[in-house]
């Protein structure tokens, strides 16, 4: 894993008329402008244009820094409007506080490399929220008291929060925490695995219990393997661990 770059992620619609009529030889014919041709005429199989507009700009801008890609690589799939039930978009993260308000916005879908990513913006694009939640690892208890979470992005954020309540959540990006194949790895699980449960924690009735869970939302249908469930609980505490430091 790379040298951990942070940054604020809380941060992004022919009409013409024919006419004819007849001239007396003496005058002349009055020259008819703007008649529609073949080729201008609407169709049923003319392309649609792609969604546009600075929020969609600006989801685009947010996924390529995020995963490393040219924004030529991105595609905007669709952006509705929507109005979400609170100022954090729809989206529910611990330990961040939510004013219970009606926030007009937009849900647009990109995609790149075959992968669709949702995300939720105000109207502006001034307020960008990852809606795809891919991986949540959460580590409570033992003699030192743990309290932590970790959640990653399937479009890249990663989000960390203590209990603490001195302690602030902070947010990054994959392409800033992990290198290229590393990055290849998570998109490996997030194609190839399905939505996973897993439980590491210790043993009910044990002093001090250490609860250690992880979810994992993928878009395939495998199973991890046992070797492979360890693999995604070492990933999500060395990722939590780079980025805490």
């Amino acid at each position: 894993m790379r040298r951990v770059f942070f940054v604020s992620l809380f941060l992004i619609p022919l009409i013409a008329a024919c006419a004819q009529a007849e001239a007396a030889p003496t005058e002349s014919v009055p020259e008819i402008t703007d008649v529609p041709t073949e080729s201008s005429l609407p169709t049923d199989s003319a392309p649609e244009a792609a969604p546009s507009g600075p929020a969609a700009e600006t989801v685009v801008k947010q996924l390529a820094m995020n995963l490393g890609l040219q924004e030529s690589d991105i595609t905007v799939i669709s952006s509705e409007v929507e109005e979400f039930p609170d100022a954090c978009l729809g989206i529910t993260m611990e330990g961040v506080m939510c004013a219970q308000v009606v926030t007009p916005g937009r849900i647009i879908v990109l995609e790149a490399n075959g992968i669709q990513y949702e995300y939720h913006t105000s109207e502006d694009g001034d307020r960008v929220q990852p809606a795809t939640l891919a991986l949540l690892w959460k580590r409570e208890g033992g003699i030192a008291g743990f309290c932590d979470t970790l959640a990653v992005f399937r479009s890249g954020e990663v989000f960390t929060s203590k209990c603490n309540a001195q302690s602030e959540g902070r947010m990054g990006t994959l392409a800033g925490l992990l290198t290229a194949r590393e990055r290849q790895q998570f998109n490996d699980w997030t194609t190839g695995f399905g939505e996973v449960k897993l439980d590491a924690s210790d043993p009910k009735g044990v002093a001090d219990q250490m609860i250690v869970t992880l979810e994992f939302n993928g878009m395939g249908s495998e199973t991890p393997t046992e070797s492979e469930q360890q693999v995604l609980f070492n990933f999500a505490q060395d990722l939590y661990q780079e980025f805490t430091q």
